[in-house]
């Protein structure tokens, strides 16, 4: 066989190989699905929002171990060792996520409007402010969803309140659609606590 023909003949197994890999991994890799988090499950709040009126509420900063602060999904396999869920991820960054879910359900149970996500301008400045340590945020080995928050209300230079709060809510270890549930049902129940600590500070 001609040199020329061999170095045409090696290109062509060459392209052959690169395109079975493409074609194989394709086949063999899941589709990735992305999930947001939710703060106000089974609440239906009846409070009427007073607008631009009140003290100004800032929420944030949020903060999240290293363990937490990724895009996959994190699960509990024992006591301390943890997998991440690469085929299943959240939509945005887990503390952008959880602020979010928070901003949208604290105001319709605390009656008010006057809220602003952190970072806020240095002014006006804000006259209550939460602060919000996530400790551990994921499923256990026996498929309970379980959040571990470190969290204060602070006004100007003031802590009024500093508190640590556990919450478990039963998920599953193989159902990722009942995990996110279950991890909101968890958010759902700092939400609460946090307002009922808050509200009578408003009055």
């Amino acid at each position: 066989m001609k040199p020329h023909s061999i170095n045409i003949f090696a290109k062509y197994i060459a392209l052959m190989f690169v395109t079975f890999l493409i074609f194989g991994c394709a086949k063999n890799s899941k589709p990735i699905e992305y999930y947001m988090l939710d703060a106000s499950v089974g609440i239906s709040s009846n409070e009427s929002l007073e607008l631009d009126k009140g003290p100004l509420i800032g929420l944030g900063p949020i903060r999240l171990p290293e363990y937490l602060d990724r895009p996959q999904m994190v699960v509990a396999v024992s006591e301390n060792k943890y997998k991440l869920i690469e085929s299943h991820r959240w939509a945005e960054k887990l503390d952008q996520n959880i602020s979010l879910a928070l901003f949208r359900a604290l105001p319709g149970q605390l009656g008010t409007d006057r809220m602003i996500r952190y970072p806020w301008p240095q002014r006006p400045g804000v006259d209550y402010q939460i602060k919000i340590d996530i400790l551990e945020l994921n499923i256990d080995p026996t498929g309970q969803s379980r959040l571990v928050a470190q969290w204060s209300i602070k006004s100007k230079d003031k802590t009024l309140l500093n508190k640590r709060s556990s919450f478990i809510a039963k998920a599953s270890t193989t159902d990722v659609d009942k995990m996110v549930q279950a991890q909101s049902e968890c958010l759902t129940k700092l939400g609460q606590e946090i307002v009922s600590n808050l509200k009578p500070l408003l009055k």
